[in-house]
């Protein structure tokens, strides 16, 4: 079964309506019922019930990693440290690979500066304050098409043939009226490449620091490779950023062993299954580790996408098994380094192979 969505679907972040949509209306675990319950329920209560456990498990379950904690306190640290500064105020820079949890991350951040700012503020959005900001940096950026992702988010028009410099004094002064905090760039990595638009659009950001009082989180994929962070530009960001970098577990640490057990004890807690048995997934924590090259993006895909498959497919029990996560195709990086693993070990040639011989 196919569900398509409707005016339950989650909101984007790249408006400043949406967003604050998204931070006010937090996705909440459904109720898990007894069989018997369930089975009382009208087949269109049924269905509701069902579709709501599927937008939970798409998109709802956040854990708490050592990963969030840390990148929460250094968030804070930028905040506390920015507070008497009229410029070159500091942040956080949140790189690493795909699948490693950027997204969830950043998306955590956001909601923890909104709820300590609506602590603090009561009645903040009755004075048309926006906390947190949220735009991604557009492929082929240039200072000018960076500037409009700004506008767009806060619904201003943009003129045909509107200077870029017109465009900046209009997005600078809707944040300070908003009494913008937080200002999220994803995507960063788009302008890693040595070109006189993406050297613009990192002046254009370098100039809003000292500009704003905002603090900044950047995001982006290996954000301290290639040209972002190189030449007198890339010093400057480097210089009054905190780099948090994120990286698959690595099975061969005790640590990442041990953290890798409590997510997929933590996944299969917030499971809203009816007949899966709790503790089998905890069981199998370092298959799932195989899987999914120490990915948490991934290791969330398998767990949530094998869930998903028992809610809509008729007659399968609410059960996640072995059996059909071997069944299930993840993302190509996560196949890709599984099946390289596999020639590995079946090849006796293999240098990982012959380092184990010799050692014997």
């Amino acid at each position: 079964m196919i569900l398509f969505h409707g005016n339950d679907r989650l909101n984007a972040l790249h408006t400043r309506e949406s967003l604050t949509a998204y931070l006010n209306t937090p996705t909440v675990a459904p109720e898990l019922l007894s069989a018997g319950d369930y089975s009382a329920l009208s087949v269109k209560d049924r269905d509701a019930y069902d579709r709501r456990r599927v937008i939970y498990l798409s998109g709802g379950i956040v854990l708490e990693t050592p990963g969030l904690a840390q990148a929460r306190r250094r968030l804070q640290d930028c905040f506390n440290n920015n507070l008497g500064k009229n410029s070159g105020h500091t942040g956080l820079m949140v790189s690493g690979d795909s699948t490693v949890g950027k997204t969830t991350t950043v998306k955590a951040l956001m909601q923890f500066v909104y709820n300590a700012y609506k602590r603090q503020h009561t009645g903040f959005d009755s004075q048309q304050q926006v906390p947190v900001v949220y735009i991604e940096v557009p492929p082929a950026s240039t200072g000018k098409l960076l500037m409009i992702a700004f506008a767009e988010f806060f619904g201003l028009p943009v003129r045909s043939g509107e200077s870029m410099v017109s465009i900046r004094k209009r997005v600078t002064a809707a944040i300070n009226a908003a009494g913008t905090q937080l200002i999220v760039v994803d995507e960063l990595h788009n302008l890693a490449r040595r070109t006189a638009g993406n050297g613009e659009s990192v002046d254009v950001l370098k100039s809003l620091h000292n500009d704003l009082p905002c603090t900044f989180v950047y995001a982006g994929i290996d954000l301290t490779s290639g040209e972002l962070l190189g030449g007198p530009r890339g010093q400057q960001l480097s210089a009054r950023f905190d780099i948090m970098l994120m990286a698959r577990y690595n099975p061969s640490r005790k640590e990442d062993r041990a953290i890798w057990r409590q997510l997929v004890n933590g996944f299969e807690k917030r499971l809203p299954l009816m007949d899966h048995q709790q503790g089998s997934l905890a069981g199998m924590w370092e298959y799932l580790f195989e899987r999914t090259n120490g990915s948490i993006g991934s290791l969330a895909r398998l767990i949530t996408g094998a869930a998903i498959e028992t809610l809509t497919t008729d007659g399968m029990p609410e059960a996640i098994t072995r059996e059909q996560l071997d069944t299930r195709r993840l993302d190509y990086a996560a196949e890709t380094a599984r099946a390289n693993r596999l020639t590995r070990k079946n090849n006796p040639m293999s240098s990982e192979n012959l380092i184990k011989t010799v050692s014997r």
